[in-house]
């Protein structure tokens, strides 16, 4: 097996596509008590850049905080759009929002470092939930990486996508949504992006819409920890 990358490596290879220790603590004043060692190989990186990833190093806790997707709304209330937390309609459903959903107070990240795609999968557009997944297994066979790669969960697409906004001012997902695992209480897929000017979006569809703007962003973090 290939010797894992060192930081920097890692950040021969992204450049500002690394999200490392100095940039979550400047974003979330995150301070790990020891930064786990990067479980990809110099190898995987270049696959994975070369394929439009970036690596994140991602957080359960900033300062004792949990870092729920309702912290985050608190901690960057500018890089979301407000309209949308409390009251959006979807579907035949008339009041809803992320805020409301149990999930987005309780839910983390998993510390440890995340290969992710920064955008959507091509492949996996306008299709619904369940028929993207064949896509996303061709995708995991192309990088040799079949057994860890999968959808995010709603708070990790949410964390990944405000720290990098965060650290580099650049808007990722802004005309399109990453189709996560997290389910809401009413049977829903949570979806992330649409990160124009009015700000993030946090939405849910039935598992049987489909359009043009929705796909996933696949992401690898093996070795996770709580």
């Amino acid at each position: 097996m290939s010797a894992t990358a060192c930081v920097a490596d890692a950040r021969t290879v992204f450049g500002a596509d690394l999200l490392a220790a100095d940039e979550l603590a400047a974003a979330f004043g995150a301070h790990l008590e020891s930064v786990p060692d990067i479980p990809f190989s110099v190898a995987e990186l270049q696959r994975a850049q070369a394929s439009g990833e970036m690596l994140v190093l991602r957080a359960a806790h900033a300062a004792g905080t949990p870092l729920t997707i309702v912290e985050l709304i608190r901690r960057f209330p500018d890089a979301f759009d407000t309209r949308l937390l409390e009251k959006a309609g979807y579907m035949l459903k008339g009041e809803w929002g992320i805020a409301l959903e149990p999930l987005a107070a309780s839910e983390t990240c998993g510390t440890g470092w995340a290969l992710v795609r920064k955008e959507i999968l091509a492949e996996t557009r306008n299709l619904p939930y369940d028929e993207q997944e064949p896509a996303l297994h061709a995708y995991a066979q192309q990088l040799g990486a079949a057994k860890a790669l999968r959808r995010r969960t709603a708070v990790e697409a949410v964390f990944d996508t405000v720290f990098h906004f965060a650290a580099r001012r650049v808007r990722l997902l802004e005309q399109s949504w990453d189709w996560t695992a997290s389910r809401t209480i009413d049977a829903g897929y949570l979806n992330v992006g649409g990160f124009g000017a009015a700000g993030l979006q946090v939405l849910s569809f039935s598992r049987a819409i489909r359009h043009g703007g929705l796909g996933v962003c696949p992401t690898r973090q093996p070795n996770r920890r709580a």
